[in-house]
């Protein structure tokens, strides 16, 4: 059902180890990005740890950022539930707000300690980089994810880390529909930076001793259909996520023309196929004059043209065709635009089969899917 179009700049070659001068070029990168202001949202499940090992594994992340460590506690309540003869009563119970206030404190601080500690012996960040954070929240994905933005937007964080369960489209529209689902996608939909969702198997954790791994290049993809937004997350990518020894994917996706009615006239079916043949030409060649803008761009910005793949595919569903290539070609980052639609917009498309494509790499792409919203539009000088 898909076909693609691949033009390779270079002959890749996985798990590359790389000479002293290319990780000194590296760390050179790393010191030219910067201090950024990084918060990590972490819980006590071991997706959260995998989230934070993938992060820096990938160097999405660094160890010259500052790292805002965050956890948020569930909410405290005044009573009890007490099953009863047919269902279950809440009864007041004195002392039990301040008893679970107490249990979910030391939970919270369990839970930033260990964190911290996996970013101090593993990522090797520096303690003094390492800043704690507990928050209270109103209950459900709505209220942790409100309480993690208004954190975000009040110390000013460059992008912000969470770890994503990956719910399947229909289940995550169903829920957002009713109120709930993922903190990662209410996230993505309102932050005012980058989200990156990290949708790792906990079983791949790095875990201690990943320092001592060699430099390995990576694969960064970039979902590009020359829109501004995409422009932003080409940008974005290169200056925050790509090393010197990682290989850039641009890949596009080009939707085929709808399907023609079929006519018993011999002549006009002709004419038909011919017209449907001719749209999706100028298509292909519409596409690969986007992707090769967005080659030049790259190579403007400093990536070895060597170090470019360039990938346009054709498919009628633009997530899944990117899923798939993401997958099969085992890109364990991804960066792309959002419009930023509305929350029952976006629910009502994913559920009928549209919507967004950055939220469909997110529940299906493995690996780190990063969302960036589209800038807001300058207002009207009067």
């Amino acid at each position: 059902r898909q076909q693609t179009s691949l033009h390779t700049h270079t002959n890749y070659r996985p798990q590359l180890r790389f000479t002293r001068a290319q990780q000194v070029s590296s760390s050179a990168t790393q010191a030219a990005m910067g201090s950024r202001k990084v918060l990590l949202a972490v819980d006590e499940s071991v997706h959260s740890r995998a989230a934070v090992d993938a992060a820096f594994s990938t160097h999405c992340c660094l160890p010259t950022d500052e790292v805002h460590l965050v956890t948020v506690m569930p909410p405290i309540f005044d009573a009890v539930g007490v099953m009863g003869a047919e269902e279950l009563v809440f009864l007041p119970a004195p002392g039990a707000r301040e008893e679970q206030l107490l249990l979910e404190e030391s939970k919270a601080k369990e839970t930033l300690f260990q964190a911290s500690e996996l970013l101090v012996l593993d990522h090797k960040v520096p303690t003094s980089s390492i800043h704690k954070h507990v928050l209270p929240a109103n209950g459900g994905a709505s209220g942790v994810s409100n309480a993690l933005l208004e954190l975000a937007k009040r110390e000013g964080v460059d992008f912000i880390v969470v770890g994503s369960r990956g719910m399947g489209g229909v289940k995550s529209s169903i829920m957002s529909l009713v109120g709930l689902g993922s903190v990662g996608d209410a996230l993505a939909k309102e932050a005012h930076c980058p989200v990156l969702l990290v949708r790792q198997d906990p079983a791949k954790a790095i875990g201690k001793g990943a320092e001592e791994q060699p430099l390995k290049g990576k694969r960064v993809c970039v979902a590009y259909d020359g829109s501004p937004a995409s422009d932003n997350a080409l940008t974005w990518a290169i200056k925050n996520v790509l090393q010197p020894q990682d290989e850039l994917h641009i890949v596009g996706v080009v939707v085929p023309p709808s399907s023609f009615p079929v006519i018993d006239e011999p002549a006009a079916a002709i004419m038909y196929a011919q017209e449907a043949q001719n749209q999706e030409e100028r298509a292909q060649a519409s596409a690969k004059l986007t992707a090769e803008g967005a080659v030049a761009a790259a190579v403007a910005q400093g990536v070895l043209l060597s170090n470019i793949v360039n990938a346009v595919l054709t498919d009628s569903v633009v997530g899944g065709a990117l899923t798939e290539y993401i997958n099969k070609n085992e890109v364990p980052v991804v960066v792309c635009g959002s419009r930023g639609m509305g929350a029952w917009k976006r629910a009502f498309e994913d559920f009928i089969g549209l919507g967004s494509t950055s939220m469909h790499l997110a529940h299906t792409a493995h690996g780190i899917v990063i969302v960036l919203r589209e800038p807001a539009p300058e207002a009207p000088k009067a």
